[in-house]
């Protein structure tokens, strides 16, 4: 992993808050030529404010409760009238991309989530995910290359059971804000589990939530075993080992690709044991089965999952197949 540059990130929080008060400069300049009332308000306000200052620093008696009353009358006043003239009632408060920070990247000295996913799209940006993304989405989902024939193990054809899976993503998708349990996606290879992942990880990157991606192998063999194992200090991976506990969804892609020991079995645990009681969400994709899971991760890993992920199980041909079966007979018959 390259490093990332905080320079940058600090730089277009910069740009952000400049570009946002040029906004709220001139929706004010604006509103003041439209309704010179508002701009008497606002003027009458920061008297206000300023004379009561002044009676502070110079020990004077004050009526807080009626300078308080004055200037609620006054912004009610004021509300009133951006309404009478068809604008929201907050269109004078400042602008910010995110409110939490108000576009500074920290929250009491520490990053704020809007910050973080700064941080991960650069290192989404080295790593090619953002075009993978690009591709592999909800709009390029397509259901085409499942079979509607009934393959006598299953209830549903490997084309209902997708389509009853997508469907089910969409929702996750929707309902995220409110309710957003994990999701275990299983199968063999070649059957569309990671491609689901990006389209639920790209949809909810479009919705502003925040999103980190790993394969099994980076999280466990290059991130976890550094910090926990080796002390490793690397600011990339530090940062990366705090949002794997933080962000909104972690995807954890190709489970059991690892080199599967005590130290994987008691992470994963941690991971998902944490991330459940905090509620935030994890995607897990695995071409093991539930059985093979089960033996290689432990009961207890397997029962935490069960209790509260959704579990969706691909089945049917290789798609990856189908589609080089595809290709080669089309080249052939134009030849």
């Amino acid at each position: 992993m390259k490093n990332i540059n905080y320079d940058d990130i600090l730089a277009t929080l910069q740009h952000i808050r400049m570009e946002n008060i040029h906004i709220y400069d001139n929706r004010k300049k604006q509103i003041y030529q439209e309704i010179p009332r508002i701009r008497e308000i606002d003027d009458t306000i920061a008297a206000n404010a300023l004379s009561a200052a002044k009676a502070r620093i110079l020990k004077r008696a004050n009526d807080k409760s009626s300078v308080l009353e004055d200037k609620k009358a006054l912004i009610a006043e004021k509300m009133q009238l951006l309404k009478e003239h068809g604008y929201d009632t907050d269109y004078l408060q400042p602008v910010y991309h995110c409110r939490k920070c108000k576009d500074t990247g920290y929250i009491n000295n520490s990053p704020c989530s809007c910050m973080k996913q700064m941080m991960i799209n650069q290192l989404y940006a080295q790593s090619t995910i953002s075009d993978i993304l690009s591709r592999e989405n909800f709009d390029s989902f397509t259901l085409e290359y499942y079979s509607d024939s009934n393959d006598g193990k299953h209830s549903f054809t490997p084309y209902n059971n997708a389509r009853n899976i997508l469907g089910r993503s969409k929702q996750f998708v929707a309902e995220f804000d409110e309710h957003s349990p994990g999701i275990l996606i299983y199968g063999e290879t070649g059957l569309g589990k990671t491609f689901l992942s990006n389209c639920i990880a790209k949809a909810l990157l479009d919705k502003g939530h925040t999103v980190l991606y790993l394969s099994s192998i980076n999280l466990f063999e290059n991130i976890l075993s550094d910090i926990i194992m080796n002390n490793g200090r690397e600011q990339n991976k530090v940062m990366l080992y705090d949002y794997i506990y933080s962000c909104d969804l972690l995807i954890i892609d190709d489970l059991g690709t690892e080199l599967t020991n005590s130290f994987v079995q008691s992470q994963l645990f941690e991971i998902i044991n944490t991330r459940n009681n905090k509620q935030l969400s994890t995607i897990i994709s695995t071409n093991l089965t539930l059985r093979q899971l089960q033996e290689r991760y432990t009961e207890r890993i397997m029962s935490r999952i069960t209790d509260s992920y959704l579990v969706f199980h691909f089945y049917g041909d290789n798609i990856r197949y189908t589609k080089r079966k595809q290709r080669i007979s089309k080249h052939t018959s134009i030849q």
